[in-house]
């Protein structure tokens, strides 16, 4: 096998520095576009032979374990944050992982999206106001993701696929409102939406319910199609994946029937993601849940060929 690093492992759009095009990590677009795609580590079976590879290859391991080097010295960068009655030392490395592994509150109740009082100085300051999730590195972000994945820190994911689409949704008083909102990924078990914090609080929030217009007889065609086939028949929907202004296409759900919970982005921007399941849907719109589901089923056996077809070549190579 030819020389080369942990990177030509993983895609150059989670990595941004991959010089390699085809390797065994790399993101399998569903779609000519890139509107729909997978990524290795969103499925455990893709995490697992990353590891195999990683494992056989002394040349991948030095470089993972510079990479592991390079997080373990966020250690050595202290940051204090002052509250009204405190001053917390903490370092970057225990940031990152609180908020990336542990999940745990960073200090009690302190939101990470709003400002705080931070300094890198001492801790008698000077402080800065800022949110603590503006402390983060998009690049370091996901080294610290990829590391710990690796090394069984982070939960393994079942199947699921990337979208970047906007659907409509309708809210408000006898669904007289309506606004594109973000379709984020299909999972196995159901859909993952988002919208900006702000108006989920100030508008959405405030609906029984909403209806989400969503077509899914494009991905009803789509089962049984070959990759190539596959690419081509998404590629007839560039802009428009999924979107569907049909009032036919429909599915009422009861906000409640979402499972809600804030994050942010790397472009400093709060967001709140809704979860709902098939389940869910199906108790509005029956056919459109099956559809659903055949489709995310159907394209996780495509992934299996085609990981599976590299990871040979790359053995062989």
């Amino acid at each position: 096998m030819a020389l080369h690093s942990l990177t030509n492992l993983f895609p150059a759009s989670f990595l941004k520095n991959s010089s390699v095009h085809k390797s065994l990590g790399e993101d399998f677009s569903l779609s000519e576009n890139g509107n729909m795609v997978f990524h290795w580590a969103d499925f455990h079976e893709t995490c697992d032979s990353v590891k195999e590879h990683l494992a056989n290859d002394p040349v991948l391991q030095e470089d993972f374990k510079r990479r592991e080097e390079a997080i373990n010295r966020l250690m050595l960068i202290p940051v204090w944050i002052r509250t009204r009655n405190k001053v917390y030392q903490l370092t970057m490395f225990d940031l990152y992982e609180r908020y990336i592994v542990t999940q745990a509150h960073l200090i009690g109740d302190i939101d990470p999206f709003e400002p705080i009082e931070l300094s890198f100085i001492s801790a008698t300051g000077p402080f800065k106001g800022m949110a603590i999730a503006e402390c983060f590195s998009h690049i370091t972000y996901q080294d610290f993701v990829l590391v710990n994945l690796i090394k069984n820190k982070l939960p393994k994911r079942d199947y699921r696929i990337r979208l970047k689409s906007k659907v409509l949704a309708e809210f408000g008083k006898e669904f007289g409102q309506a606004r594109l909102i973000s379709l984020e990924q299909m999972t196995m078990n159901g859909l993952l939406f988002s919208v900006e914090s702000e108006f989920y609080m100030k508008e959405l929030s405030q609906s029984g319910s909403i209806r989400i217009l969503i077509d899914t007889d494009t991905l009803k065609v789509a089962v049984g199609k070959t990759k190539s086939e596959l690419q081509e028949h998404l590629a007839g929907h560039t802009f428009n994946l999924m979107y569907s202004s049909k009032k036919d296409d429909a599915i009422e759900c009861p906000l409640g029937a979402f499972h809600t919970e804030s994050s942010f982005d790397f472009f400093r921007n709060k967001k709140v993601y809704l979860f709902i399941t098939y389940d869910q849907l199906a108790k509005s719109r029956p056919e459109s849940a099956k559809q659903l589901r055949n489709f995310i089923t159907y394209s996780r056996e495509l992934v299996r060929e085609h990981y599976l077809e590299m990871s040979k070549k790359m053995k062989s190579a």
